[in-house]
C-alpha cells in the first residue's frame, strides 16, 4: 500500500454511522430477505463469516451511492482539512465493492481501506489495517461505535459522531478535532416511524357499529375498542417494515427521502426490533381479549399486508386492489369482533371507494415523481397517468352508484325514522370524491388521499354533515315536521 502522509495528519474516516448516517450492510440485508432466494442463499453464508455475507450482498443488491443519507457535517469537516492539503481514507468494516463505490461517487478520499472476504475489518483487524497504510505514524480517526475504542486509543486526534454517554473513551491525553450529532431523540423518530395519523384508517372498524346503530351497545363497543388498537400496533409494525424495504426507492422521493430510515434517522435494525415488538403486542392483547375469529381476521391482514409489501406492490392493478382488500378487512374485523352481521351493500361500497382512493395515492406518486419512466418501486409509468385517473374516478362515481341502490332498500326503509333524508348522502359523497380528484390532478394533495381528508376543513365537514344526516334520518321523524 501507499504510505500516507505525515504531516499533516492524514484522516481515517468510518462509513457506517459515521460518514453516513445509516449501516449500509442491513440494508442490503433487507433487500436480500425480500425474496426466498435470497434468504436461503444468506442461510448458507452463515457459517463462512460476516465478510463473505457482506461481499455476497454487495456483489447481489442493487446499490447506488448516490441517494445515501450522508453526514453533512462530517462531508464539510472532511472537505474543509483536503483543501489544507490532509490526506482523506475511507476506512470502513464494510465489503470494499461497497465502500468504492461510495469513495468514487463523492470523489474525496486519497484512498479506501475496506472489508473482503475473510477479513471483516472492524475493531483491532481495522486498526491494524490503518497502523500499515499510514506506516505506524501519527494519524485521525473520525468514529461512531464502541468497536473504534482501540483505534482512538492509538489516534493522535479523534472525531466523534453521536457520541453522547454511550461512548465513554478517555481522550484526555488526545486532540478532540470533530465532534457531531445527528440522531437528536431515537425515540422521537421511532415514534415517527410508527405513523400513528395513520392509525384513523382503523376507525372503519367502528363502521358496523354505527350503520348497525349499535350506539349504545358496551360489549360491542369495547370489543372494537380493543381490536382498534391490535391493528393500530400491528398497521405500525407493517408501515416500518415497508420502510424498511422501501429505502431505496424513499430516497427518490421528494418527500419521502425524509422518512426515519430512508433519511439515516434510525438504523434498519433498530425499526426491525420495534416492528417484532409492536406484533407482540398487539398479539398479546389480542389473545387476552378477542374471540378467536378476530384472531384469526388480524392474522390473515398481516398476511396480506405482508405479501404487499414483499412482493404484490411490485406489480401493477394487483397492488391497488390489495390496498382495497386492506381497507374492507378492517370493516369485516369490526363486524367479527363485534359480532355484528355486515350489510353487502356497505363491502360493495367500501370495495369501489377505497379502489378509488387507491388510485388515488398512485396518481399522485406518479405526479410527483421526479422519473420520467417508472415509478421508482412500483410498476407504474407517467404516460399511464390518464389511465389511472380515469379509472379512479369512474370506481369513485360507482361506490355513490353502490350507495344510492343500498338506499332503496328493504332494510333502509325499515330501519330508519327518515329514510328518504338519506338521499343527501350521495350529493355530499359525490362532492367529496370529485373535489378530491380535482385537487389530485392539481397538485394540492401531498401523498395519501385519507390524511388528507383528516386534514382538510372541506372534508371534515362533509363528513359530519354525512354522519349527521344519517343519525337524524335513523331518529328523527322528519315529516311530522313539514
Amino acid at each position: 500500500m501507499d504510505s500516507c502522509l505525515k504531516q499533516p495528519l492524514p484522516i481515517y474516516v468510518d462509513m457506517d454511522g459515521t460518514l453516513v448516517k445509516t449501516d449500509i450492510a442491513q440494508e442490503l440485508l433487507l433487500q436480500s430477505c425480500k425474496s426466498l432466494t435470497g434468504i436461503s442463499k444468506l442461510i448458507s453464508l452463515v457459517a463462512s463469516g460476516r465478510s463473505y455475507i457482506k461481499h455476497h450482498l454487495a456483489n447481489s443488491m442493487d446499490f447506488s451511492a448516490e441517494y445515501l443519507p450522508y453526514n453533512e457535517d462530517v462531508l464539510h469537516y472532511l472537505k474543509t482539512e483536503k483543501e489544507k492539503g490532509r490526506a482523506l481514507i475511507l476506512a470502513t468494516a464494510s465489503d470494499g465493492l461497497i465502500a468504492n463505490k461510495v469513495a468514487e461517487y463523492l470523489q474525496l478520499f486519497d484512498a479506501v481501506i475496506a472489508s473482503n472476504p475473510g477479513n471483516n475489518l472492524k475493531g483491532t483487524k481495522k486498526l491494524t489495517a490503518i497502523l500499515e497504510h499510514c506506516e505506524h505514524g501519527k494519524f485521525e480517526y473520525i468514529g461512531d461505535s464502541k468497536s473504534d475504542y482501540p483505534i482512538w486509543k492509538q489516534a493522535t486526534a479523534c472525531g466523534f459522531v453521536n457520541r453522547g454517554k454511550r461512548l465513554d473513551v478517555d481522550v484526555s491525553d488526545k486532540t478532540v478535532s470533530f465532534n457531531a450529532n445527528h440522531r437528536d431523540s431515537v425515540t422521537k423518530h421511532l415514534i415517527e416511524a410508527m405513523r400513528p395519523h395513520q392509525w384513523a384508517k382503523n376507525l372503519l372498524i367502528f363502521l358496523p357499529i354505527f350503520f348497525a346503530h349499535q350506539y349504545f351497545n358496551p360489549q360491542a363497543i369495547v370489543a372494537a375498542l380493543v381490536l382498534f388498537v391490535c391493528f393500530s400496533l400491528s398497521a405500525s409494525s407493517i408501515y416500518i417494515v415497508n420502510d424498511l424495504l422501501d429505502i431505496e426507492s424513499d430516497r427518490q422521493h421528494k418527500r419521502k427521502k425524509n422518512r426515519p430510515f430512508a433519511a439515516g434517522k434510525l438504523i434498519p435494525h433498530e425499526g426491525v426490533l420495534l416492528a417484532f415488538t409492536l406484533l407482540a403486542i398487539a398479539f398479546s392483547i389480542a389473545f387476552l381479549f378477542l374471540n378467536l375469529k378476530s384472531i384469526l381476521v388480524l392474522m390473515a391482514y398481516l398476511v396480506i399486508t405482508n405479501t404487499y409489501s414483499f412482493y404484490l406492490k411490485n406489480y401493477s392493478t394487483i397492488d391497488v386492489i390489495t390496498l382495497t382488500l386492506l381497507y374492507t378487512t378492517r370493516i369485516f374485523a369490526g363486524g367479527v369482533a363485534t359480532g355484528i352481521a355486515i350489510s353487502p351493500w356497505l363491502l360493495n361500497f367500501s370495495l369501489f371507494f377505497f379502489l378509488s382512493l387507491a388510485y388515488m395515492k398512485r396518481y399522485i406518486e406518479l405526479a410527483k415523481s421526479d422519473s420520467d419512466g417508472r415509478l421508482p418501486g412500483r410498476n407504474y409509468h407517467k404516460d399511464e397517468s390518464d389511465v389511472i385517473l380515469t379509472t379512479g374516478i369512474v370506481n369513485g362515481g360507482i361506490a355513490v352508484f353502490t350507495l344510492s341502490l343500498y338506499l332503496n332498500s328493504d332494510f333502509v326503509i325499515s330501519s330508519y325514522s327518515s329514510p328518504g333524508l338519506l338521499w343527501l348522502v350521495c350529493p355530499v359523497l359525490l362532492f367529496w370524491v370529485y373535489r378530491a380528484w380535482m385537487w389530485t390532478k392539481r397538485n394540492k394533495i401531498d401523498d395519501d388521499p385519507v390524511v388528507f381528508a383528516l386534514k382538510d376543513k372541506i372534508s371534515l365537514l362533509a363528513a359530519t354533515l354525512i354522519l349527521c344526516l344519517v343519525v337524524i334520518a335513523r331518529f328523527v321523524d322528519v315529516e311530522r315536521f313539514l
